[in-house]
């Protein structure tokens, strides 16, 4: 965890920029959870590293405005650890979105939340295309779901509100297949090439068995040896399937479990390394 503002507007200042009609990046981010919008008439409930106003809230809106300055895309396209769906994918196919508010027992302020934003059906009947060319069941749909919190609670504090470019969500399988989600990737790589930016949510460790292991002071060596194995995967210099091999091979770690009883929230990074194959990585 980097608390440190200097050091992580540093090191988003040294990416890399893109030219106009360039590629633009795919994406793995670090979610975080409904704490960071936790009513402050409400005795929070979490640390304040990922609370309100604490760094992850920070670093979250200074990503999202870099994000749209550095590479000013024409649209987003977003994976999150809160939807799955077996058999086929779902692209989110509507001219407005909605929101979801898939938590439960909180405080009436948390179900009050707005954030604006629009869909894109065409774009949506393009990810459907690309899935199926690469044989990879998917539908679009036009109804009953909104935009879950594992987007719309950190694209609040990133992004303005309304949105002003489109954003479409699309489901991770239930099979939690690291191979078939890099697959995924690879079957969308193409969009990053008409300013589409690929977003994965998730968290690298995602446990409610063990609260200390998302501390950065009190968490096991372990778990923090793990963190650090991700970083060397994704800091591979070798491009592609190299980097994606390793990135497969940290499920092998023994701590690996422990971080992700249920490994859902670990599984959208593989769509990014995988729309991310062709190309460099940074962590």
């Amino acid at each position: 965890t980097n608390d440190n503002p200097a050091a992580w507007q540093a090191a988003l200042a040294s990416l890399p920029q893109v030219n106009d009609g360039g590629r633009l990046p795919s994406v793995f981010l670090a979610h975080g959870s409904p704490m960071l919008l936790w009513p402050k008439s409400q005795k929070q409930r979490e640390s304040s590293i990922g609370g309100p106003d604490g760094p992850h809230f920070h670093f979250l809106k200074d990503f999202g405005k870099f994000l749209l300055q550095k590479y000013n895309p024409k649209a987003l396209l977003v994976f999150s650890a809160h939807w799955e769906t077996k058999g086929q994918l779902e692209v989110m196919s509507y001219d407005k979105n909605e929101l979801l508010y898939d938590y439960y027992g909180f405080p009436d302020e948390m179900y009050q939340i707005k954030w604006e934003s629009k869909g894109s059906p065409e774009l949506a009947k393009k990810i459907v295309d690309l899935l199926h060319k690469s044989n990879i069941p998917a539908r679009e749909i036009k109804q009953g779901r909104g935009l879950d919190h594992g987007v719309f609670i950190p694209f609040k504090i990133m992004f303005p509100d309304p949105l002003p470019i489109p954003l479409v969500e699309v489901s991770i399988d239930r099979s939690l297949d690291p191979l078939h989600h890099i697959n995924i990737g690879k079957a969308l790589e193409s969009l990053r090439d008409e300013g589409v930016l690929i977003i994965s949510g998730g968290l690298t460790i995602h446990t409610f068995n063990e609260p200390d292991a998302w501390s950065p002071t009190k968490a096991e060596e372990g778990f923090k040896a793990f963190e650090r194995k991700i970083v060397a995967a994704i800091e591979k210099k070798e491009e592609g399937e190299e980097r994606n091999g390793a990135l497969v091979d940290v499920t092998k770690d023994a701590y690996y479990r422990r971080a992700h009883p249920r490994e859902e929230h670990f599984i959208p990074i593989y769509v990014a390394a995988g729309a991310g194959t062709n190309g460099k990585a940074s962590a």
